[in-house]
């Protein structure tokens, strides 16, 4: 499913997304909501009058209440990341470590396979220059693709942390 037709499902569907996170949170009111987003009640209205729930907001709930942040916009996808509390904030992966432990094998044994260096500069360079497209039709979506990556790669909203 392409990126474009899930941005423009959730653009101008603040009812949508208000029920999902009614239904699946204890926020129950617009005060409720203004304490996760860090907004105030008068703002909160002005935007379900302009019908437009903001990425951002969608990504305080979710990492509030543990939610797919494109779940709360979209209704679509998984509602709950694949992920579960671990230690302190940092969310640990549902397989079970021994599991974990047999799937971790060593890079070497897979050398042939990987990318070279100039493969994975290419694909970041086209990730690159796809985030900057998609920049120019809607200045949030370089927030959007942040928050949507973070929920698929936990690990890497942790190194974030550490390079802060």
């Amino acid at each position: 499913m392409s990126t474009r037709k899930n941005i423009t499902k959730y653009k101008n569907n603040f009812a949508a997304a208000w029920g999902r996170i009614k239904k699946e949170t204890s926020i129950s009111n617009f005060n409720g909501l203004a304490e996760v987003i860090g907004k105030t009640q008068p703002s909160i209205s002005a935007r379900k009058k302009a019908g437009d729930f903001p990425i951002e907001w969608a990504y305080l709930v979710a990492k509030e209440y543990s939610l797919s942040t494109e779940w709360i916009l979209t209704g679509e996808g998984a509602k709950f990341p694949s992920v579960r509390e671990g230690k302190g904030d940092y969310p640990v992966s549902i397989i079970d470590e021994k599991q974990k432990v047999e799937l971790s094998e060593p890079t070497e044994k897979y050398k042939e396979i990987l990318p070279s260096k100039e493969e994975r500069d290419r694909f970041l360079d086209l990730l690159r220059a796809w985030l900057l497209c998609l920049e120019e039709d809607d200045p949030k979506r370089i927030y959007w693709f942040e928050c949507a990556f973070e929920d698929s790669f936990p690990e890497f909203k942790e190194w974030k942390k550490n390079i802060d």
